[in-house]
């Protein structure tokens, strides 16, 4: 059983899903209540309110009987007087029946109120659970006019909880003065359910019988009373929870609290800050419990203004951590002027775990006002306060920062003190930062240097090319492949001859891997494919030196467009032994099925045992790949010129793995004859396994007759349950097929 009155089941909240909450529908049902009333009001005098027309009792009438066209009494007296006598268990169709008179009724406001009048007259003869359905349609439908037969269940425990339900949405004041005339007539139990509605009615006019319950009733009720009052509000609610603060029931005390905290929300929502900052000044109290100043402090820090300030400041060296903590999460959001330089003097103050909180709150306000006791910070004797400060320069510096990050980079104690300097390198925002970094890194020694370029490689600074090409023909090894790395993301297509430059001085091995992916990387940003080796053929026409033709054979292989396979092709029948090499092994990693048919053909040819193999499994990997317009026929026999052609077991296992991925027949035909050479049985069983089992549906015959061959020759206990299994299945098939 629930403690509140107002509570809906599942299928009443669909009821009014998306639609206002209780004290919106509330609101709104009063103006429309006032309205109605005032209307006839009009009728009955013959008067109108001052500026309205007056309102004739014949053009009323007029429109009500044509809004509820139709309306037969008979019907529904028949289909209410059904639902009298339900029980639980029983047939719903009355009650849905009834249900669907009240929804019919919507435009109909005389019907409506009919049912209303009659569904409140049957309250009194009605089976408990006809009740507690009837007080569900009043609480849709109900008006002031069943308020009085609703209040009659008030008083009976077994009926209050669906009393209270009914006038839960009822806006009428006679629904409020009837809950509070109950009050005294009740129990304890249905007392509490009572209160409890009238605090969520917000029922100003209950106050004071609250107030009496508050010092006068058992702890239950009492509690619920001083909960109802916070609901309430106003001035004499207040006043009586200033009282139970002061002089009531110590037990109390708390709960009292809590609803002087929900008084002073509800007055900043109603535009009167300055009478909830007195209530948060006065619960920001040291005496008050953490808990209690904790929410005192977020008040006053949601409401600001200036007598804000200075108690969230003293909130911040207070002796509960959960205060302190609360604080801190204030500093992040409060606004007004000069706001956070006072928190930013607040620093030094406070104990070195509480200042990694404030630094980092203050971080999270964007303001860079508390720069310079940040800075400070950053010298402080605590490892953590350190870091946090070097962490918090990059959310709220600049480029004036610049050199302060980079000598913490340089020169901090520990390695996360580095760490955190270049970390907040990365985090800089503002112009001239990628500038100010550009300076610092030519002013540096080599692994500064190197490491500054990783940061404009992280930061994405696209306007720095031109000095990064600079470091890129460094003397120094790593400062050389920092700049390739970051030039492989910054440069742009105008940039490409500039690298394809660099790559070709470089002397030795040191930094020619990341050259390459640079120029790939940059060459691959051309938006037409086929453009986009022309450059790097340019070059590679008029270079005779080997290792930069090496070079830039590589980079094609990794554009690998039509023209970088030609000239690929043409490079791997070349008589220079590392030219060649360099373009099998680019042919042999090439990115789809277009180097197939090269491949293939180096493996035919070739007398290097070594390219040999190199391009056998460059053509298995490529031969898996979608095909793009090969036919399976033209894929077939590049697998046959290749099986004919492997000379020892290792090679032979090879294209019986890559066979095993056609699903062919012709292909399993093929597999068959190496299930009698033991070296290569099982890779063959294998194979013969998967195409079968993928074939067995359109091609039974061939599958069966394949793993019978199998089972002829194999021992292994594994294979040959494989086998087994799919000649089941072929058997499965052709008894389906029978039938």
């Amino acid at each position: 059983m629930t403690t509140g009155c107002n509570v809906r089941t599942e299928k009443q909240q669909d009821i009014t899903v998306g639609g206002p909450s209780n004290g919106d529908t509330m609101r709104i049902c009063k103006k429309v209540f006032v309205l109605i009333s005032l209307i006839v009001l009009c009728v009955i005098s013959g008067k109108a309110p001052a500026g309205r027309h007056p309102v004739k009792p014949r053009q009323l009438s007029a429109l009500s009987d044509a809004t509820d066209a139709g309306f037969d009494k008979s019907d529904i007296d028949k289909k209410l007087a059904a639902i009298v006598s339900y029980k639980r268990g029983m047939s719903r169709e009355p009650l849905i029946a009834a249900e669907e008179l009240i929804r019919k009724s919507e435009n109909r406001p005389k019907q409506r109120k009919y049912i209303e009048l009659q569904l409140a007259e049957l309250l009194s003869e009605a089976t408990l659970e006809c009740k507690s359905f009837i007080c569900k349609q009043l609480w849709f439908i109900g008006t002031a006019d069943s308020v009085p037969a609703i209040a009659k269940l008030l008083t009976d425990e077994e009926t209050a909880d669906m009393a209270c339900y009914a006038m839960g949405q009822n806006p009428s004041p006679e629904a409020g003065k009837a809950l509070r005339n109950a009050l005294d007539r009740v129990g304890p139990k249905v007392q509490v359910r009572i209160i409890n509605l009238l605090g969520d009615r917000r029922d100003a006019q209950s106050a004071k019988a609250m107030g009496k319950l508050v010092f006068g009733a058992e702890r239950q009720v009492a509690e619920a009373a001083v909960a109802a009052l916070g609901k309430i509000g106003g001035a004499q609610a207040r006043k009586i929870l200033v009282e139970v603060r002061a002089k009531g029931n110590p037990q109390l005390r708390f709960t009292a609290t809590d609803a002087y905290l929900r008084c002073a929300e509800d007055l900043v929502a109603e535009g009167r800050s300055e009478q909830a900052t007195a209530i948060y000044k006065e619960l920001a109290d040291e005496n008050e419990a953490a808990l209690i100043r904790s929410a005192a402090v977020k008040g006053l820090a949601d409401v600001g203004g200036p007598d804000a300030i200075p108690l969230v400041v003293t909130a911040l060296r207070d002796k509960d951590r959960m205060v302190r903590t609360t604080a801190m999460g204030c500093v992040r959001t409060m606004a007004g002027e000069g706001v956070t330089e006072l928190f930013a003097a607040e620093l030094p103050k406070v104990l070195p775990g509480e200042r990694v909180l404030l630094i980092g709150a203050l971080a999270d306000r964007g303001d860079g006002a508390a720069l310079p006791s940040i800075t400070t910070a950053a010298e402080s004797a605590n490892a953590k306060v350190r870091k946090a400060a070097l962490q918090a320069v990059g959310k709220l510096g600049n480029a004036s920062n610049v050199e302060f990050l980079v000598q913490a980079a340089t020169e901090g104690i520990s390695s996360e003190e580095k760490k955190a300097a270049v970390d907040s390198l990365k985090l800089l925002r503002g112009s001239g930062v990628d500038d100010a970094i550009v300076k610092s890194m030519q002013n540096s020694q080599p692994n500064v240097r190197s490491e500054l370029i990783e940061v404009l490689f992280e930061r994405n600074a696209v306007g720095v090319v031109s000095p990064l090409l600079k470091e890129a023909s460094s003397s120094d090894s790593k400062v050389r492949r920092a700049a390739f790395r970051a030039l492989g993301r910054l440069a742009g297509e105008k940039d490409l001859p500039s690298l394809i430059k660099l790559l070709a001085g470089l002397q030795g091995v040191s930094g020619r891997s990341q050259a390459e992916r640079a120029v790939v990387a940059v060459s691959r940003k051309i938006s037409d494919d086929s453009k986009r080796a022309d450059v790097v053929l340019a070059v590679l026409r008029a270079e005779g030196r080997v290792p930069v033709r090496c070079s830039l054979l590589r980079v094609l292989g990794g554009i690998a467009n039509s023209k970088a396979l030609e000239t690929l092709e043409a490079a791997s029948k070349e008589t220079d032994p590392a030219v060649r090499d360099t373009a099998v092994r680019a042919l042999a990693k090439w990115p789809d099925a277009t180097a197939a048919e090269a491949l293939l053909e180096i493996f035919q040819n070739t007398q290097n045992q070594t390219h040999r193999l190199l391009a056998l499994r460059g053509l298995v990997r490529l031969l898996a790949l979608p095909a793009g317009d090969r036919r399976v026929q033209k894929t077939l026999k590049m697998y046959r010129q290749a099986i004919s052609g492997a000379r020892g077991p290792d090679e032979k296992k090879l294209v019986l793995s890559g066979l095993a991925n056609v699903s062919d027949p012709e292909a399993l035909a093929m597999v068959q004859p190496f299930l009698q050479a033991e070296a290569v049985r099982a890779e063959a069983a294998m194979a013969s396994i998967k195409i079968a089992g993928a074939i067995m549906q359109t091609h039974r015959d061939q599958a069966g007759t394949a793993m019978d061959k199998l089972l002829a020759v194999s021992r292994d206990e594994d294979l040959r349950k494989q086998a087994e299994e799919i000649v089941r299945q072929i058997k499965e098939l052709e008894t389906k097929t029978h039938r």
